[in-house]
């Protein structure tokens, strides 16, 4: 590998900038997302329900609908991946990028046995034979720790509990080893016990193939374990991102601050009411045109709602050197 190879960044995202048709006109999904990953570097998005994460995911996937309007850039180890042809698309798709999508039940196909779907990218990105993809496949599910892996090469999604389902689908993730990974909501649906053992899994595989991994969550806990950055996303952008020791201590922006404190902690008194931001967050047409929490935000003044918020780098309070990010010019620490 070149020099240029190992300094540059396994994912670049510049302006990233997504506009979905409705019924009122083009609304802004996705507004100025920018962001980037080292190879082998793990990082977190989170935020409430319609803040953009998942659309993030299928913008870096090339999945987004066909008639959204995207701008901006997407670099794969300086690979422009936006405006590429369909084709090329989908040579990188399973081969250089791969995603655990949210639900294994609806993501795997329920006529074909599990061993075809895993040997589906095999045979088609690294032109195996049907028995050495078989044979990989195997391989494969054993890694992810399938329970009598062997036997269950023919069965059929059904047939599995969740949590096998979830490992299949890892199975699939993994079976090219993609430099790019996508987990959205991994552990949706899965028991506690369960949650923890995919979870684990899914880092000691990122470790040892030196991959990026791109976690997409609402759990806080689940976070700070998992990944080395966290980014916190609100109406389409990223509003404050650091490394994840520095955000967990000190929180900078008003919807970060107030996420946190929404969080149930041990300790707190029986009957005792959790904090709430107030209102919800609203339709896509609906965000001003300025800051997007502006309406929701105690510390909002008109400014806020007519111009939008510049990323801008804080000072770091922990010994991490890393940059701490916050999109709010009126930010400040608890």
């Amino acid at each position: 590998m070149s020099d240029l190879a190992n300094t540059q960044p396994l994912l670049q995202v510049d302006d990233l900038r997504v506009s979905l048709p409705t019924a009122r006109g083009w609304a802004p999904a996705l507004r100025g997302v920018s962001w980037q990953m080292a190879r082998g570097q793990t990082v977190g998005l989170i935020g409430e329900s319609g803040s953009g994460k998942s659309l993030t995911a299928l913008a870096l996937m090339g999945l987004l609908p066909e008639r959204a309007r995207v701008s901006g850039s997407i670099r794969l180890q300086g690979q422009e991946l936006l405006g590429l042809p369909e084709p090329q698309l989908c040579q990188l798709r399973g081969a250089r990028m791969a995603m655990i999508f949210q639900e294994p039940m609806t993501a795997l196909n329920p006529l074909h046995p599990i061993w075809k779907q895993i040997a589906e990218p095999l045979r088609l990105h690294r032109q195996l034979g049907e028995s050495d993809a078989k044979a990989r496949a195997l391989q494969l599910l054993e890694r992810v720790q399938l329970p009598r892996a062997r036997e269950r090469l023919g069965a059929y999604p059904h047939e599995l509990s969740g949590g096998q389902r979830q490992r299949v689908m890892i199975s699939i993730a993994l079976a090219c080893n993609p430099d790019l990974l996508i987990a959205d909501e991994p552990t949706t649906a899965l028991d506690v016990t369960v949650q923890k053992e995919v979870l684990a899994l899914i880092k000691q595989l990122v470790i040892e193939d030196g991959m990026g991994l791109l976690l997409i969550s609402h759990d806080l806990g689940l976070m700070q374990d998992q990944v080395d950055r966290v980014m916190v996303m609100y109406g389409g952008a990223v509003v404050e991102s650091a490394a994840t020791p520095e955000l967990f201590a000190h929180r900078a922006h008003p919807y970060t601050r107030g996420l946190f404190a929404a969080r149930p902690r041990l300790g707190l008194a029986r009957g005792t009411r959790l904090t709430t931001i107030p209102g919800s967050v609203p339709e896509l047409m609906d965000f001003p045109a300025g800051c997007a929490f502006a309406d929701r935000c105690s510390l909002a003044v008109d400014e806020c709602r007519l111009t939008p918020p510049q990323a801008q780098s804080i000072p770091s309070k922990t010994a991490d050197e890393t940059r701490h990010w916050v999109s709010c010019p009126r930010w400040s620490w608890p």
